[in-house]
């Protein structure tokens, strides 16, 4: 259990992340150690997944609430995630068993506010409670520079660039593609509907997880109830929950990048395909790069392939901060906590982005000189290995860009910011 710094206790505040996704869940877990931290009392919610015992490590009571995710409901949400399916995860039936069950959950525990990370339900469940809603997410860029394999389909291929890069702009604006069914449930409990879908993650209050040094403008335009926080970064989740056999064995990481050569960090997060990291070690395991490859939530124990000495297989690390640090090269996904922890180290990317969202966070560091955007839809290895040797054999370039970025960032503190900004929005 936390220890709290504060004999004044605060309100019960209820989280309810995605525990199917590490980084949501791992930002709303170090948000509500941090209130716990200052006086407040927290507790979870939860539609499953396997991260709920990172809540759980922090003292936190985790109360399950219907629906309950199936596996193949959570790979459903992945795939429309990726536009690997056009059907919408949510139906007006399964939101209306979203808000009912909810509402239940918050009456039984007197919560006093919600605070969502990407949790959509949350945007009607709250609001037909009438209890403030907190959301936190990134902000990002909302404009593409370069269009997106994934949005490549037959029929865009005979379209000009520049036509297909305004269609695109204007429809990562005013995408509607799930609002429908919230729109349904939202006019029956007679409150206000979202418009498109940003409003799927707007809150009464909304916690940005960037900073304006990272986006490189001052032209992304905040509402009086929007703030910047600057990143969540969860390394002591994962410190306290292993044991010290655990930790003995972060010493072959260190051996293995004392080893002559360059060095590459994998790093897919939880929303990487199995398919994309085994062809990203794949070619790997056919060079003499020395290799830490994370393979965290997509592959099982029984799913590891054999690899050459070249390459190291790990779940998680003790901290990815550190072994960021060490590596010459990072090969990520292009999550928010991917993109921030490259950044801060200082070196530089090739990203595979799963979703448009990562895509236009990959955008921020090719505009900073420091990264390449590598294609999963379309993977081609030789195209891949091609990279590398371009970042490699013109390092200095893309090291000096990214160690400039590293030293314009402000320090990582959105976990301390955003529990202060929960206490100043409870006082009001």
């Amino acid at each position: 259990m936390v220890e709290s710094v504060s004999k004044d206790k605060k309100p019960l505040v209820g989280f309810f992340p995605l525990f199917y996704n590490l980084a949501e869940t791992g930002r709303a877990v170090m948000m509500a150690k941090r209130y716990m931290e200052l006086g407040g009392e927290a507790i979870f919610f939860s539609h499953g997944g396997q991260y709920e015992y990172l809540a759980k490590n922090i003292g936190c009571k985790v109360v399950r609430v219907n629906p309950i995710y199936t596996e193949e409901f959570i790979d459903f949400l992945w795939k429309s995630s990726r536009l690997e399916t056009f059907k919408n995860p949510f139906s007006k039936k399964n939101l209306m068993e979203h808000v009912c069950e909810e509402i239940s959950a918050y009456r039984k525990t007197g919560i006093k506010m919600i605070v969502s990370t990407n949790n959509f339900p949350c945007i009607l469940s709250a609001r037909v409670m009438k209890i403030p809603l907190v959301c936190v997410t990134p902000k990002g860029h909302t404009r593409f520079t370069y269009y997106p394999d994934d949005a490549e389909f037959f029929f865009t291929r005979i379209l000009p660039s520049r036509i297909k890069l305004k269609i695109l702009n204007w429809y990562a604006l005013n995408s509607k593609r799930y609002v429908r069914p919230f729109a349904k449930v939202a006019k029956k409990y007679n409150i206000a509907p979202p418009k498109n879908e940003y409003d799927l993650n707007r809150g009464d209050y909304t916690l940005y997880t960037d900073f304006k040094e990272m986006l490189d403008t001052d032209k992304s335009k905040l509402y009086p109830n929007e703030h910047y926080v600057g990143p969540i970064f969860f390394d002591e989740l994962f410190v306290q929950n292993l044991s010290k056999e655990d930790t003995s064995k972060d010493d072959d990481i260190y051996k293995h990048l004392k080893k002559n050569g360059r060095s590459i960090l994998v790093s897919l997060g939880s929303s990487g395909t199995k398919k994309i990291f085994l062809q990203i070690l794949n070619a790997l395991n056919k060079t003499n790069y020395n290799v830490i490859a994370l393979y965290t939530s997509i592959l099982q124990e029984n799913e590891l392939p054999i690899v050459n000495d070249n390459i190291l297989l790990k779940k998680f690390v003790l901290s990815i901060e550190k072994v960021n640090k060490m590596v010459d090269l990072a090969v990520i996904h292009g999550g928010q906590g991917t993109v921030y922890t490259a950044a801060y180290a200082g070196k530089p990317v090739i990203g595979f982005p799963m979703q448009f969202e990562q895509h236009l966070n990959l955008e921020i560091l090719v505009k900073k000189k420091m990264a390449i955007i590598a294609s999963r839809k379309y993977f081609n290895e030789q195209k891949f290995l091609n990279d590398i040797n371009k970042i490699f054999s013109n390092y200095s370039f893309y090291f000096n860009n990214a160690q400039n970025l590293s030293k314009k960032l402000p320090e990582p503190e959105g976990d301390k910011i955003a529990a202060g900004k929960i206490i100043e929005i409870l006082q009001q």
